[in-house]
């Protein structure tokens, strides 16, 4: 393909992020890689290394945090999609419009929905419900965005899932013939079975753990959204089963979950590691995965689990739940549970997992997906997109 010079736009470019952070600087990578000229227009980036041919544009040294200084960063990208005449252009927010738009954190309404949907009270819903309709800062958010899915110069709009696809059309009426659907991906190594076992020994050994322990592994940075106490209060009544689990917590765990693991008596089963960027090695030391989220657009974490060879729980409010179903629904790569807040039903998900003839089902059924899930298959596609909307 004859190179271009590319803009993406996003509100923070960071490597050490969350996946959508980490799925836009592997677009940018892999872009560039290809011998694309990329500019990142970033709200906020802290620094970090970039590959040959890739540079950034930053509004701010700091992370924007007041509403003025974000619509002033909005503004300034605009400025600079006019008056540098990139050839082509992605926004990964909804926050301004570009040529494309790929909202990899789905849209702020569905967002705004599924942080209500986390209180577990009906008065706390409604309590949250009022905050957004008097917040300034969320009611300007889904201003910009309704404006941005309706500008004209936006020529193509990529969902990362059929989640979000729904979005678009449930909450925006977006015309399904703009929407390209090009699921989410990510870059993992590839490992032999041999060189897997290995690993999975080695991480074990590192880790202290028998090599015949259950393990499940959790890993966020918004532990509480991902479904964290839904996770503890799971892991406790499997242990009411007679099954001891141990569960790995990667991220970041606030003083909530560390006095329900206190109060639930879970201290032996439950290790709580902080954040890393070496997640190959706990994804094939773990047995399996479980992300009850409670919202994602389609989660990098499921993604690179099955990418990894381990099988995962998540919940039907995660657009990666596809690659857990086969077509027709039925689980075949891990379990997906329909409501993030039914602790019985993550409890029973995962007592199915425990069943060592279950998971190696689905560990049979993850054979020769791996290279489906791949960024550079992603942004395959991803650059036709781009490249039509020159």
């Amino acid at each position: 393909m004859t190179p271009m010079s590319v803009a993406v736009v996003v509100d923070r470019f960071d490597s050490r992020g969350g996946g959508a952070e980490r799925s836009t600087v592997q677009t940018v990578e892999h872009l560039a890689a290809r011998g694309h000229q990329v500019a990142v227009i970033a709200g906020y980036a802290p620094d970090q290394d970039l590959p040959a041919g890739a540079q950034i544009l930053r509004y701010a040294a700091s992370k924007p945090r007041l509403p003025t200084r974000w619509l002033r960063f909005i503004a300034w990208a605009r400025r600079q999609l006019e008056q540098r005449r990139f050839d082509t252009s992605l926004s990964v927010t909804t926050t301004g419009p570009a040529r494309v738009i790929q909202p990899r954190g789905g849209t702020v309404r569905e967002t705004l929905e599924r942080n209500i949907a986390l209180r577990s009270q009906p008065v706390s819903r409604a309590l949250k419900r009022c905050l957004i309709a008097l917040s300034p800062k969320q009611q300007m958010m889904l201003r910009v965005e309704r404006r941005t899915l309706t500008d004209p110069s936006v020529r193509r709009i990529v969902a990362i899932s059929r989640y979000v696809a729904d979005q678009l059309q449930r909450h925006y009426h977006v015309d399904p013939s703009r929407i390209e659907l090009i699921p989410n991906a990510a870059d993992m190594p590839t490992l032999s079975s041999e060189e897997r076992r290995a690993l999975r020994e080695q991480s074990r050994r590192r880790l202290g753990i028998p090599q015949d322990q259950l393990v499940f592994l959790f890993a966020a940075l918004n532990p509480r959204l991902k479904g964290a106490d839904q996770l503890l209060q799971a892991t406790h009544r499997l242990t009411q089963r007679g099954l001891r689990p141990l569960a790995l917590f990667v991220g970041h765990a606030g003083g909530a979950q560390r006095r329900l693991v206190n109060r639930l008596g879970l201290g032996p089963l439950i290790r709580f590691l902080g954040p890393t960027d070496q997640m190959a090695p706990l994804y094939v030391a773990a047995d399996v995965t479980v992300h009850p989220t409670f919202y994602d657009p389609a989660s990098k974490v499921v993604i690179e689990s099955l990418m990894m060879g381990t099988p995962a729980i998540t919940t039907s409010y995660n657009g990666a739940s596809d690659l857990v179903l086969d077509p027709g629904g039925k689980a075949l790569r891990g379990r997906v549970i329909p409501d993030p807040a039914d602790v019985d039903a993550l409890t029973q998900a995962m007592a199915e997992m425990a069943d060592p003839t279950q998971r190696q089902r689905c560990v049979q059924a993850l054979a020769g997906m791996r290279e489906s899930l791949s960024m550079s298959q992603h942004v395959d596609q991803l650059e036709r997109v781009l490249a039509a909307a020159r």
